[in-house]
């Protein structure tokens, strides 16, 4: 009996044992299972939270462009009345300017060695005086066409022509009228064949000759057509008695040709840079990204100018090169174009190179819309060539638009075609103008200029 009973007893033990091993486990699993799910928990809550923090830092940032915006438009509207005044003395620099664009009686045989020779250098692609520029401008229009081929660099279609005395230039056909306005984005639609040439006479305006020479010129497509490349040739065909051809480039396709009109095609003529100038192309510290929903680090870093200028290629003791980026910023509002992704240099050795100003084509899409983000290497930086600003200043009051229109109608004039620019762009140039202006003030207020940031460099 006591050894049953003790058997017993050991077996309930056992029993006992067993069941609290079973409920301390049962209660692991349980607690682990509980805090593996409040992990997840906590996951899924700030995997959650991530994005919302990012959307909201987003509008944040969107703020910030805004925001400034709202302190320009401030600034606009206590500009001081000299802003306002024509400089009567502009008119030297105008007259000066349509002088160059008269032919000359007797010129040269070699003509085009002076502006593949004798006027580019480190900063210009004109210098600052150039008698012969109209002669020139007029070869560029009645030279006979010895071959065209495709221009395959870049997105959009465009020709290489070879004209006589084997003289290059790259042609880009009219796709819109003038009174086109175009909504989307800053750097929506194709090329503005009629920017290229507005954008030249503007550059000299400024006094920055760093434009190559462009004049608008009517092709004659059946002449293209007899001296065209094998390429070119095989995209080009008849329809309704009219030429047409859709070349190629990156986005070219034979769904979206450009034709004739009476068998003739208008265009800009850009006379394509000597051999001997090197270009060596970078990106812009201020490049877009070119998607809605990402911003450039410029966009949203205030103190973004103060990380340029800690590179060496931007340092403003060492070079010019940040100042001709405001330069450019300020040439690029006043014509409206955001498409300055990359910016191109004379890599020839020169000390101290210019930014050159090529492809201008996304101008003049909306004038009643300012892309005040364009002029952000201004208003972040808060400098400007004292060249460039004493200009901007003798161009106030009107002048700006009066000047640009004479010497485009001028252009237009000679080349038989209609008016190269609306009054509605001339006078949307000179609200920007003020804009710009207010600008400077602004950061005059907050007293951002540096004594020797606000000279010339060079």
């Amino acid at each position: 009996m006591i050894g049953r009973r003790c058997a017993l007893v050991a077996l309930g033990g056992l029993l006992i044992l067993v069941l609290t091993v079973n409920v301390y486990f049962i209660r692991m699993i349980v607690e682990n299972s509980s805090e593996k799910l409040s992990q997840s928990n906590e996951k899924t809550k700030d995997e959650n939270f991530i994005p919302m923090d990012n959307n909201k830092s987003l509008r944040n940032k969107k703020s910030m462009t805004r925001e400034m915006e709202e302190k320009i438009k401030a600034e606009m509207r206590l500009l001081p009345s000299k802003y306002f005044k024509r400089n009567s003395t502009y008119v030297i620099l105008l007259d000066r300017l349509l002088s160059e664009l008269r032919t000359m009686p007797n010129t040269q045989d070699d003509i085009w060695s002076i502006p593949n020779n004798n006027w580019p250098d480190a900063h210009q692609l004109l210098p600052a005086a150039a008698p012969e520029l109209g002669t020139i401008f007029q070869a560029l229009r009645k030279s006979k066409i010895i071959k065209a081929d495709n221009a395959q660099v870049g997105t959009q279609l465009k020709l290489m022509l070879t004209l006589n005395s084997n003289i290059k230039a790259l042609f880009k056909p009219q796709w819109y009228n003038r009174n086109t306005i175009l909504n989307g984005p800053v750097y929506y639609g194709k090329d503005r064949h009629n920017a290229e040439i507005v954008a030249f006479h503007l550059s000299s305006l400024m006094g920055l000759r760093r434009v190559p020479l462009t004049v608008i010129r009517k092709l004659n497509l059946t002449e293209v057509r007899n001296r065209a490349t094998p390429e070119l040739y095989a995209t080009m065909y008849e329809k309704s008695n009219e030429t047409c051809f859709y070349g190629i480039c990156h986005y070219c396709s034979a769904t979206d040709p450009i034709c004739s009109t009476k068998n003739m095609l208008e265009g800009a003529l850009i006379l394509w840079l000597p051999s001997f100038i090197k270009l060596y192309k970078h990106r812009h510290p201020w490049q877009r990204t070119y998607k809605r929903n990402k911003l450039a680090l410029w966009e949203t870093d205030q103190n973004y100018c103060d990380k340029v200028k800690d590179s060496r290629t931007y340092a403003p003791h060492a070079s010019s090169r940040l100042l001709d980026l405001v330069d450019t910023a300020v040439f690029d509002f006043l014509m409206d174009n955001g498409d300055r992704h990359h910016y191109e240099i004379a890599q020839n050795n020169f000390h101290n190179p210019a930014v050159l100003l090529l492809d201008n084509g996304k101008s003049l899409a909306n004038p009643d819309v300012d892309h005040i983000d364009i002029l952000a290497p201004l208003y972040q930086c808060c400098m400007i060539h004292k060249t460039t600003w004493d200009r901007l200043h003798l161009l106030g009051g009107g002048a700006l638009s009066e000047s640009l229109r004479r010497l485009v109608a001028h252009e237009a004039l000679i080349a038989d075609v209609l008016p190269l620019i609306t009054d509605d762009h001339l006078s949307a140039m000179d609200r920007r103008l003020l804009t710009i202006y207010a600008v400077v003030e602004y950061c005059l207020k907050q007293k951002k200029y540096a004594s020797n940031v606000i000279l010339d460099h060079r």
